[in-house]
């Protein structure tokens, strides 16, 4: 079993402005605002909002994918105006969107979300023999981590069968994710793809900050499909599996998200969005 009982810290970066302080002489809080994520904290999943700012609307960031590199160099999360799912391995970031099309991405685009970490795999596992889907790949992975953990992680190999989806890029003014998807959402089936899906495991007290359980986003060998993955089917995997330290959060200082409503309860929202059902 791959487990641990140290307990994972988080560290919440909230809210950081770039401050212009005039007479107030700080070297040590100056220190900490203009390096907030360094070496140190390499071994913790960096995440540039939180789920429920999405789920309520909140579709535009300020935060450059030139900047996320700094931070991890695999991951997954979306793009404004939520056009299209994003998929980063090896430091590469790739946009798939909603007409199934993939495209490398500029620094310069930004995100209104992403989870990212420098991956350093401390397990792997295989998978060879009877035919198994996601759900039933959830079940046998999840055996062989710890519930309270966090963990970056990556899957590669043959599906016969790769169910996925992307959105369309919204308009404003912009709804719940929820009610958007509803209309907005495309969802693609690959037969024998090749190819790597990458994405997270973590715990059920992430909650309202990131998504609980598994997420991965997924794209072939060949670069030409993928998307945020529903369902899978497949006879031979490999996971490699990096245990995080905890969490550092850099929350929006945008309009938007000061007045979005992140009291409500969404997990039925997240489980709609995240599952389909």
């Amino acid at each position: 079993m791959f487990k641990s009982s140290v307990t994972s810290k988080i560290y919440s970066l909230l809210c950081l402005f770039t401050l212009a302080c005039g007479s107030h002489e700080n070297t040590e809080n100056k220190e900490l605002i203009s390096h907030p994520v360094d070496s140190d904290y390499n071994d913790y999943l960096y995440q540039y909002s939180i789920i429920d700012a999405l789920l309520a609307g909140v579709y535009d960031g300020t935060m450059t994918f030139g900047e996320i590199k700094s931070k991890g160099n695999l991951g997954l999360g979306t793009f404004n105006r939520i056009d299209g799912e994003l998929f980063m391995n090896d430091g590469e970031v790739f946009k798939i969107r909603y007409d199934g099309s993939v495209h490398p991405v500029n620094d310069s685009e930004q995100t209104p979300l992403a989870f990212v970490k420098h991956f350093q795999p401390d397990t792997i596992f295989e998978w060879s023999g009877n035919a198994i889907n996601y759900e039933q790949f959830e079940e046998w992975i999840g055996n062989n981590l710890h519930s309270n953990e966090l963990y970056a992680i990556r899957i590669s190999g043959p599906f016969s069968r790769m169910h996925t989806r992307a959105p369309a890029p919204a308009q404003k003014p912009y709804p719940p994710l929820v009610d958007y998807l509803a209309d907005n959402q495309h969802e693609f089936t690959f037969e024998e793809t090749l190819g790597v899906a990458v994405g997270f495991y973590l715990p059920e007290y992430i909650d309202r900050m990131n998504v609980p359980g598994f997420h991965f986003h997924y794209l072939s060998e060949d670069q030409q499909s993928g998307g945020h993955i529903l369902d899978f089917e497949t006879n031979r995997l490999k996971v490699e599996v990096d245990k995080a330290s905890g969490v550092i959060l850099e929350n929006m200082d945008n309009r938007d998200f000061l007045n979005a409503d992140l009291v409500k309860d969404r997990g039925n929202e997240m489980n709609t969005v995240e599952r389909g059902r």
